[in-house]
């Protein structure tokens, strides 16, 4: 039991960073209607922007390289929406994806040739104490990054039912035309929803960059792979649905390292895919028509 327990707390941390990032991916596609493949990758920059803000301004802790990793991100893709996403938008979802598919690899391969291929160290913004939970030991760290993911996943939820932009935002998920016909500014709203997606992930990269204590140029490409899994899987209609099957999948990956062998965590994602695709080819909570 103590295992499960262990084990349980383990896949809500990755977990919730699964759903940050999927957040991301959903909230493009729901709105601008594109698969932003270059999203994993401002997740990147976002940490190498929070890992160069700690280090030019040592005394600012945490919270300065979260707001470095936020404008880094946020900046990155502002500049992606304005130069691909938007002269393509309206054309076929594989257009877009193609392109923002080589915005990842120019930022993969322009971030490996600055910093090297091989993970670099993250400075220690938080110290490696323990914490003891009845039967389960996280530490300062992984509940940090827990916390911080979860209020991340909040304000999504707040933004998009509870503010004038974020009813916008579903109404052009919804009906782009009727809502442009009713006075909604279609390119702003747009513009805001990437802003609002990388900034979310920069400040979520630079807590998983404290939690392993590494950055790398290739990061992105395993959190967006797992991440672009958990929106399909889901269906990109409901963002809580989302947030839920990011966050299932990362106990299931957990209890699938625990239990089974570790070797196996990474296929689970495509596995899970697989089957709910055969049977739901909209996801389980179903999706906007491109």
């Amino acid at each position: 039991m103590d295992l499960f327990l262990q084990q349980i707390a383990n896949g809500l941390i990755i977990g919730s960073t699964y759903a940050v990032v999927a957040l991301g991916f959903a909230l493009a596609f729901s709105v601008l209607r594109v698969i932003h493949f270059a999203h994993p990758d401002v997740f990147m920059v976002g940490m190498f922007a929070g890992l160069v803000t700690a280090e030019t301004f040592p005394f600012g802790g945490l919270a300065l390289a979260m707001l470095g990793g936020l404008i880094g991100a946020g900046v990155l893709g502002y500049a992606i929406e304005r130069t691909v996403i938007e002269p393509l938008r309206g054309r076929d979802v594989l257009t877009t994806l193609i392109a923002t598919l080589g915005v990842a690899i120019m930022l993969q391969n322009g971030m490996a040739l600055i910093v090297g291929p091989d993970p670099v160290p993250y400075p220690p913004l938080l110290p490696r104490r323990f914490l003891d939970i009845g039967p389960v030991s996280v530490t300062v760290r992984q509940a940090a990054n827990l916390g911080i993911c979860l209020l991340l996943l909040a304000f999504v939820s707040i933004y998009v039912r509870g503010t004038r932009i974020g009813r916008a935002t579903r109404a052009i998920a919804e009906r782009p035309d009727v809502a442009a016909a009713f006075g909604v500014d279609v390119a702003r709203v747009c513009q805001a929803t990437i802003v609002v997606a990388s900034a979310m992930a920069g400040i979520a990269a630079v807590s998983v960059g404290t939690l392993y204590g590494s950055a790398s140029a290739f990061v992105g490409l395993l959190y967006g792979l797992k991440a672009f899994t958990c929106m399909l899987v889901a269906g990109n209609r409901y963002f809580e649905g989302v947030a839920a099957v990011a966050i299932f999948l990362g106990v299931l990956e957990a209890l699938v390292t625990g239990y089974v062998s570790s070797s196996l965590r990474d296929a689970v994602a495509f596995l899970v895919l697989i089957g709910v695709l055969y049977f739901r080819p909209n996801g389980l909570f179903g999706s906007y028509q491109t």
